[in-house]
């Protein structure tokens, strides 16, 4: 049986995981504990992009796989037991834990203007199995800095809005509107206001 002690983030965590299980119901939790009283909270997605959000609690096992539905089922009824592990469903390693180098800073009115346009398009083009991938793949945004390069696809866009990372109009002013992005080899992160999405290119999620 796992478990999550929750000292504070809960309603964001909350809010991150319903979203994810509203995209796919069989979506999975990881937990990563940076230190004693510090947890980043990774759930998968159908784009192939990693998301997470930090709290401050403790894990009852590190490393630690679970279901998103098991996990927002046990925070909604205020439980520290979640249920069994599901391990062997998380594709692949985690992200790094550091080593990520800041590329550039974002307004995060670009990103939700690409994702309204890229929803249109998915729309007009998409089949049973979703958006096309020639669409989700494609690079809309290249930005450079501190001698890196980054190249962000429509599905880490995709992944911003679709899980509410980015904050909307009725959002307070002293929430930030920008995005950091930042990367680490093979691995591309996206810090936004309310989470941070990672994306490996080349050959997925199993780069760390």
């Amino acid at each position: 049986m796992e478990s999550l002690s929750i000292i504070s983030g809960g309603q964001g965590l909350r809010a991150l995981l319903a979203r994810a299980v509203g995209l796919d119901a069989t979506a999975s939790a990881r937990f990563r504990q940076l230190d004693p009283d510090t947890v980043d909270i990774f759930v998968t997605t159908p784009f192939t992009v990693t998301a997470s959000r930090r709290i401050l609690g403790a894990a009852g096992r590190d490393g630690a796989a679970v279901g998103a539905a098991d996990l927002l089922e046990a925070l909604r009824e205020g439980r520290r037991d979640i249920g069994p592990a599901r391990d062997a469903s998380w594709p692949g390693s985690l992200p790094p834990v550091g080593g990520f180098t800041l590329v550039d800073v974002l307004p995060t009115q670009v990103v939700r203007t690409l994702a309204d346009q890229g929803r249109a398009l998915a729309r007009q083009f998409s089949g049973p199995l979703g958006p096309p991938s020639s669409l989700m793949d494609q690079e809309v945004i290249a930005v450079d800095g501190n001698g890196r390069e980054a190249a962000i696809p429509m599905r880490m866009v995709f992944t911003c809005t679709s899980l509410g990372l980015i904050p909307g109009l009725d959002t307070p002013e002293d929430i930030p509107r920008h995005l950091r992005v930042s990367t680490n080899g093979r691995w591309t992160r996206i810090d936004a206001p309310f989470g941070s999405v990672y994306h490996s290119s080349g050959l997925g999620l199993s780069i760390s």
